[in-house]
């Protein structure tokens, strides 16, 4: 299946700062595709040359089997969302901006055509209110019922957790996973890892304008071999692990296995069951997507700057040009 959207390429030069460095992408239709990196890694640069607010010193944009001219953002049609924060007329309402906006756009809404979107996003009690008021999270949520508005195919979030407490988490998680399964693709950017691991389908990490990995997050969070067994006899169970050419740390009544690959953890337990070890319970450890992410970052600290502080490189400061 051909990609959605397929950046390739690109590159963006401010000054003597490179954002874009060749970057590729690809986002495929029907998926939740989580965007990562560091402050200053390229990522709102890039999202904004998808919205046509930025043109590529070079490199190809094609959107959904058609390449992008620089300069014609007209031919994104189909591409909603935001970047940062939407912008909103302070002193409008909700619904009033949502209407200016469709009204600039030459499609002269009524306030029943917005009401449904402001109540998925859970702004309904909000829709008159002036948004000078509104908090940042409130804001994100009314850029997203504008966005849903033009019915995209896909829809651009960046940081879209930002500002909501708990309950806005967990409303947001629930509208990203309905939205996917009424087949919209949703390019997210964020820097929480434990939210995008829960709703992403495939993850791109890029650093200094680079894409480093792009693969699905099934993939990257694959089990690691390891499992915690419980047993009533962690003394024989660890002799029994010994003849299979095994060995096994003990914290009382439970074995740290590592499974090679020639081995599943299934015939592990039948040879400690035959041997007369009762296993009470297995947990399993899987890789966990912000463990992965600092891997691979550190892979590249490790090439290019040898000598300098990965916690230095990774600190949450950029600067505005970079993003």
């Amino acid at each position: 299946m051909p990609p959605l959207l397929e950046v390739q390429h690109l590159v963006k030069q401010y000054g003597s700062v490179r954002a874009l460095d060749g970057l590729d992408m690809r986002v495929y239709e029907g998926e939740v595709y989580g965007l990562l990196g560091p402050n200053g890694a390229g990522k709102t640069t890039l999202l904004s040359m998808l919205f046509g607010l930025l043109i590529p010193d070079s490199g190809t944009i094609r959107w959904h089997g058609h390449d992008v001219a620089p300069g014609h953002p007209e031919r994104l049609q189909g591409i909603e969302g935001f970047v940062d924060t939407p912008a909103f007329y302070p002193h409008l309402s909700a619904i009033e901006n949502v209407l200016c906006t469709a009204h600039r756009r030459g499609q002269p809404l009524t306030q029943a055509d917005v009401w449904p979107h402001l109540e998925r996003v859970g702004l309904a009690d909000a829709a008159h209110r002036p948004v000078g008021g509104f908090s940042t999270g409130m804001k994100k949520r009314l850029g997203i019922a504008q966005a849903l508005l033009f019915r995209p195919r896909l829809l651009i979030l960046d940081e879209p957790t930002s500002g909501l407490d708990p309950n806005g988490v967990r409303d947001m998680r629930r509208l990203i996973r309905a939205l996917r399964a009424e087949g919209m693709s949703i390019l997210l950017s964020s820097h929480i890892l434990s939210e995008v691991e829960q709703i992403a389908d495939r993850i791109g990490i890029i650093s200094h304008g680079r894409m480093l990995c792009e693969e699905k997050l099934s993939v990257l969070m694959a089990p690691s071999g390891v499992h915690d067994v419980r047993v009533d006899d962690a003394k024989r169970a660890a002799s029994v692990l010994r003849l299979c050419g095994l060995r096994a740390v003990a914290q009382g009544d439970t074995l740290r296995i590592h499974v090679p690959t020639s081995q599943t953890i299934g015939e592990i337990i039948c040879s400690l069951v035959q041997h007369g070890v009762r296993v009470i319970g297995v947990e399993s450890e899987r890789t966990h997507l912000e463990e992965t992410f600092f891997h691979i970052l550190g892979i590249r600290e490790t090439i290019e700057e040898p000598k300098s502080n990965s916690a230095t490189h990774l600190r949450m400061e950029e600067s505005h040009v970079a993003r």
